[in-house]
């Protein structure tokens, strides 16, 4: 299982790093995703996937007390999801492309923080 967090924490990063270096560009990106309810579903099914990911490699990780509690946000946000709606989900999305893009860099830095963390506490 720490591979696959391992790669997702790298994929997770390597989206930070654009975000940072492009932030127009990542912002079209997002935006791309929520332009239908496929991009909900997959929200949805990676938030699922990251969840579980992280519940089975917590016992063998750096922070397992930190990977279980990340693992059951996501899997608290995966199942809240639906609730929030594609609607309101879409409208966050255009509120927060409508940001800077020194405020789109700061986010990807913490985006960048993060996935390398999940590589950090596996690896």
């Amino acid at each position: 299982m720490t591979v696959f967090v391992t790669l997702f924490g790298a994929a997770i990063a390597g989206l930070g790093m654009l975000g940072f270096v492009r932030p127009r560009k990542f912002v079209n990106f997002v935006e791309s995703i929520w332009q239908s309810r496929r991009g909900l579903y997959w929200a949805i099914g990676l938030r699922v996937v990251l969840g579980l990911l992280l519940l089975a490699a917590a016992s063998e990780s750096r922070f397992p007390q930190v990977l279980r509690v990340l693992g059951a946000i996501s899997l608290v946000a995966a199942a809240t999801s639906p609730l929030v709606g594609f609607v309101r989900l879409r409208r966050f999305v255009q509120w927060w492309s409508d940001r800077s893009t020194g405020l789109v860099r700061i986010w990807s830095l913490v985006t960048v923080g993060f996935g390398m963390f999940l590589v950090y506490a596996v690896w």
